[in-house]
C-alpha cells in the first residue's frame, strides 16, 4: 500500500511539472515543439448526459499529452524505479 501511494505521488509530481513546463515552453519560442500534442475523450468538449427526470448523469473522459508531459511522466517513472522502491 505504501509504495502504490509513493508511486501515485511521483506520477502525480511528473503530471505537474509536465503541466508547469507545457505553459511555461508555450511563450519561448524555441521550445515551442514541447507542446505539441492531441487530446482523446468521450463526451469531449461537452460531457454525455443521461437525464432520467430524477436523476442527471453527466459522462465523460478526457485525456490530454503532449510531449512535456510524456517526458516528464518518463522522468517520473524513472526516478521512481530509482528512489521510489527504497520506502
Amino acid at each position: 500500500m505504501k509504495k502504490t501511494l509513493i508511486f501515485l505521488m511521483f506520477l502525480l509530481a511528473g503530471l505537474i511539472m509536465g503541466t508547469v513546463l507545457t505553459r511555461i515552453s508555450e511563450q519561448v519560442g524555441f521550445l515551442n515543439w514541447l507542446c505539441w500534442g492531441d487530446a482523446i475523450g468521450f463526451g469531449y468538449p461537452e460531457a454525455v448526459t443521461l437525464d432520467l427526470s430524477v436523476i442527471r448523469l453527466n459522462l465523460g473522459v478526457y485525456l490530454e499529452l503532449n510531449v512535456a508531459r510524456l517526458l516528464c511522466l518518463i522522468g517520473a517513472l524513472a526516478a521512481y524505479l530509482r528512489w521510489g522502491k527504497r520506502f
